[in-house]
């Protein structure tokens, strides 16, 4: 089980890539508190796991970097843009025809 997808790209067999101390000691009680937290803590409750099993059925991720959340701010913040440029042009040619509709009735009026 990985992380995020950002760290399974470059360690596809490790699961964990803790910080490594220069003792030996500090290292084994390292893994032996991981290997402890995972079995105790994690092991006896559920919890959410994403994979793939048609690309990639052997590896497992915690939690996506990239979820429906991120898809939605993509497509929605460039079109929400986009509309409100169009609306910034169609108000400026209303306007522009206004005022050459306004300055027509004044012609009209004065002859």
């Amino acid at each position: 089980m990985c992380k995020d997808d950002g760290q399974l790209r470059p360690n596809p067999k490790c699961s964990y890539i803790p910080p490594c101390a220069r003792d030996d000691q500090e290292n084994s009680e390292n893994v032996t508190y991981k290997q402890k937290y995972w079995k105790e803590k994690v092991g006896s409750q559920p919890f959410t796991c994403y994979f793939n099993q048609h690309l990639r059925p052997d590896d497992v991720m915690l939690k996506r970097t990239h979820d429906e959340t991120v898809l939605l701010h993509c497509f929605l913040w460039p079109v929400v843009t986009f509309l409100v440029g169009v609306l910034i042009v169609v108000l400026t040619i209303c306007a522009k025809s206004l005022a050459i509709r306004a300055e027509a009735i004044k012609k009209k009026k004065h002859l």
